[in-house]
């Protein structure tokens, strides 16, 4: 506990603060404001000097205690800026228990972060150089901080400077790791201190910055070929490799979240954080821990739950490299096809390291498009905004991804590469149930096959829910000649439906004939058809073009 200052002491302090800069009231609110702009001379605000000067040392500390107990108090900060101008006779515990003071809440608040600038650092400053090693930790935690947010604050001006600082840091190393980041920094901006405060003393170890570095090169969803090697390289000599890319992965930060639009999205002007992350996801795969590669899942789908809340739909500009990036390594682990990308493998991993990135994927599908055990549906559509993304069965039995916009067009391709971009984890879930769609297709291609080998019948009641009305098998079906064995004789066409559901069968004149449900359908043979009805049929399936998934019509 802080002991209690003094009446006399505390009414000395607030007659000193009020002559220096005085109070105003404010033109909107009324109630009084404390000007805390420092002036550029230090004799405008003399009267604080003056009640330091007169205390002695014990009072001092006493005062700058009570000071700095207060979290959010600012009002004396003339006051707390005339303490680091005079000795105070710190002692060691003391002065660790001042920087406690400070670092309370040095994550949330830049504000906060700029007063261990003051007090608390002229504190250590009066300390041995062989004593001050007792705060490597909380001297490395400021000097981060500042590195960032010291300078932004009207209340720096106060306290000491940033190479102030510095020079209190014991080995030249880590000076030399300071000028690393700040070129680094330089490079890509932070958006605030939070993430150098998670990463901590580590950046400080020798190899860590360098790593840093080199996964900030990364640039954008998927490296260059030499990428790869050069991180590996930095990776093996540094024993706590693994814990510095789980930091990377672990680390939100939902400050200055900008909204995006998709015509301003560019790689290069990511921030330092989301490029980052995106480094450190591919660096994960590489190592081919099971562990890191499902931690890579696990941010794509926390960044995409927290990209729900938004006003406007899809990532925010702070996390589509990183996002991106991180199913792009997770497909190239898994050995599938990446958006935009040639299918590709990382050669020399474990197997266990695709299993689990397949799980990752299978995690992230089933999200946005989870399925029923034994569910034979399509997926369905996803809305992307104002466009909508889909997996279609084509009549020949290839299956796609269809995206349209809200007009019901298919969208252009750059169009396309922008919403690779903002909607990548729900672009990535419909990619990944493709190859599961394929083989769907493929059994309703055999059994369509064996149906046209054996000739078997069934009735217009099973044809619409096994094969017209069916999602998967529907659009196959409807581009192969059916024959139906009707009331009015034997009636042959491509199959269709009306308004109200019924099973039509439309001929090579475009004449329809309704079939009932006790009707015989089966495939059409052209076995037993003459040279006129071939040609009548080749007719219009080019004509219309139609390509079937099962060839009925032999060659010309």
């Amino acid at each position: 506990m802080v002991p209690p200052l003094p009446g006399a002491l505390r009414r000395a302090a607030a007659r000193a603060r009020r002559r220096d800069y005085g109070i105003v009231p404010t033109p909107n609110h009324g109630y009084p404001l404390v000007l805390l702009e420092a002036p550029e001379e230090r004799a405008y605000w003399s009267h604080s000097h003056r009640l330091v000067a007169s205390l002695d040392r014990r009072d001092r500390r006493r005062l700058g205690l009570a000071l700095l107990s207060d979290p959010h108090g600012t009002k004396d900060i003339a006051v707390e800026a005339a303490l680091t101008q005079h000795t105070c006779g710190w002692s060691p515990e003391e002065t660790e228990r001042l920087l406690e003071l400070s670092l309370l809440d040095t994550d949330h608040s830049p504000r906060r972060m700029c007063r261990t600038m003051g007090l608390p650092l002229a504190a250590v400053r009066e300390q041995e150089p062989a004593v001050r090693a007792r705060y490597r930790t909380q001297l490395h935690r400021i000097a981060l901080a500042a590195m960032v947010d010291h300078g932004l604050s009207r209340h720096c001006a106060w306290h000491l400077s940033q190479q102030e600082a510095e020079d209190l840091l014991g080995p030249p190393q880590d000076r030399r790791t300071l000028d690393h980041l700040r070129r680094m920094t330089k490079k890509r901006p932070l958006r605030n201190h939070r993430l150098l405060i998670a990463l901590g003393p580590r950046v400080f170890e020798p190899g860590v910055t360098p790593l840093l570095t080199t996964l900030a090169s990364l640039g954008n969803f998927h490296p260059a070929l030499a990428w790869p090697d050069r991180v590996r390289k930095r990776l093996e000599p540094l024993p706590d490799a693994a814990d510095i890319l789980r930091t990377l992965l672990d680390f939100d930060d939902d400050a200055s979240r900008r909204e995006i639009r998709l015509t301003e999205y560019d790689p290069h002007n990511a921030g330092l954080e989301d490029t980052l992350a995106a480094g450190a996801a591919w660096a994960a795969c590489l190592t081919g821990d099971p562990a890191l590669i499902s931690l890579v899942g696990e941010r794509v789908l926390r960044r995409a739950r927290a990209s729900r809340t938004r006003t406007r739909p899809g990532l925010p500009l702070g996390d589509t490299l990183s996002v991106r990036a991180a199913v792009t390594a997770l497909n190239a682990v898994a050995g599938l096809p990446a958006p935009g990308r040639p299918r590709a493998a990382l050669p020399g991993l474990p197997a266990d390291a695709a299993d689990a990135a397949r799980a990752a994927l299978d995690t992230i599908a089933e999200a946005y498009l989870a399925e029923h055990e034994g569910s034979q549906d399509a997926p369905r559509g996803v809305p992307l905004g104002d466009c909508t993304a889909s997996l279609t069965v084509r009549p020949h039995g290839s299956v796609g991804l269809d995206v349209r916009d809200a007009t019901g067009r298919p969208v252009t391709p750059s169009m396309m590469r922008r919403l690779d971009w903002v909607f990548a984890p729900e672009l990535t879930a419909l990619r990944h149930r493709l190859p599961r769609l394929v083989a769907r297709v493929d059994r309703e291609r055999g059994a369509l096959a064996e149906l046209l080998a054996d000739g078997a019948g069934q009735t217009g009641a099973r044809f619409r829910s096994r094969w017209l009305d069916h999602p998967v098998a529907g659009p196959l079906a409807r581009a192969l000649i059916w024959e139906a064995d009707t009331a009015h004789g034997t009636r042959t066409g491509l199959p269709v439906s009306d308004p109200a559901g019924h099973v039509l069968l439309r001929d090579n004149h475009s004449a329809t004939h309704e079939i009932a449900d006790t009707d015989t359908l089966r495939l059409w043979n052209p076995a037993h058809a003459d040279g006129a009805q071939l040609s009548a049929w080749r007719t219009v399936l080019e004509r219309e073009g139609v390509r079937q998934p099962v060839r009925q019509l032999p060659e010309p």
